[in-house]
């Protein structure tokens, strides 16, 4: 009998359901196979060796053989650990939400390393303390703009004019970004919000956490990237909703 291929590569987990009694099967990202799923078997049991190793919010070194239908976990190292976000109601529904919208946004079996990185790079922030609206809004438009739908925030989408301060604007998520309110349609948006999504694109999140972020502002960029994403999808994500649910 001929031996299976195998193969190793880092991968985070970003969602997993049960298979059977004792098996999950695991969708996993890696910087140099994009999104792919694997069948941990027996992870279930208390004597099973793979046990906490495949948790959420860690960065693995997975080996893999290969199966018929998906390929299968034979071994599990963890090479990096966000044990802080899992002790963190809020932060870990952030993370949650973080990592549904990059496995949406990656293909299969297609290296996206730029969204990789994104994802950890979301978990490293959470980790250190970070405002979790904060980060999950930076997460939100960094994914756009990885994802090649970032929204239009220096310029009207319809005749090209650069906004002027305190003008009234319009948010179109279908056209891609802003309206000065002569043109196109959308919800109501202020300077002030465009002022934060365009810091939120410019600045690290790191250098805006010492700033009170003021409420009206963040809320209609919170409505603004959500549109966004769901126009993008085509539906809601469903760790939003969980997301929601904590932050209520």
């Amino acid at each position: 009998m001929p031996e299976r291929r195998t193969s190793r590569t880092l991968a985070v987990v970003t969602s997993r359901f049960r298979l059977g009694e004792a098996d999950r099967v695991l969708t996993l990202i890696s910087p140099d196979r994009g999104k792919f799923k694997a069948i941990a078997k027996g992870v279930r049991k208390p004597t099973s060796r793979l046990g906490g190793g495949v948790e959420p919010f860690a960065e693995l070194e997975v080996a893999l053989a290969a199966g018929r239908t998906f390929d299968v976990v034979t071994q599990v190292q963890p090479q990096r650990v966000w044990l802080g976000l899992r002790s963190r109601l809020m932060s870990s529904a952030v993370a949650w939400y973080a990592a549904e919208l990059v496995e949406r946004a990656t293909s299969e079996e297609q290296p996206e390393p730029e969204l990789y990185a994104l994802l950890l790079r979301a978990w490293d922030l959470l980790e250190a303390g970070l405002p979790d609206v904060l980060v999950a809004r930076w997460s939100e438009l960094a994914l756009l703009d990885a994802a090649g739908h970032a929204p239009e925030l220096d310029h009207c989408v319809d005749c090209g004019r650069p906004p002027q301060e305190g003008e009234a604007l319009r948010w179109d998520e279908r056209a891609g970004g802003i309206h000065c309110v002569n043109h196109g349609e959308g919800a109501p948006f202020s300077s002030d919000g465009l002022r934060l999504l365009r810091a939120l694109r410019r600045f690290a999140p790191e250098q805006l956490a010492a700033l009170r972020l003021p409420s009206g502002p963040l809320q209609e960029v919170d409505r603004a990237l959500r549109a966004a994403i769901v126009h993008l999808y085509g539906r809601e994500p469903k760790s939003r909703t969980f997301l929601d649910e904590v932050s209520a």
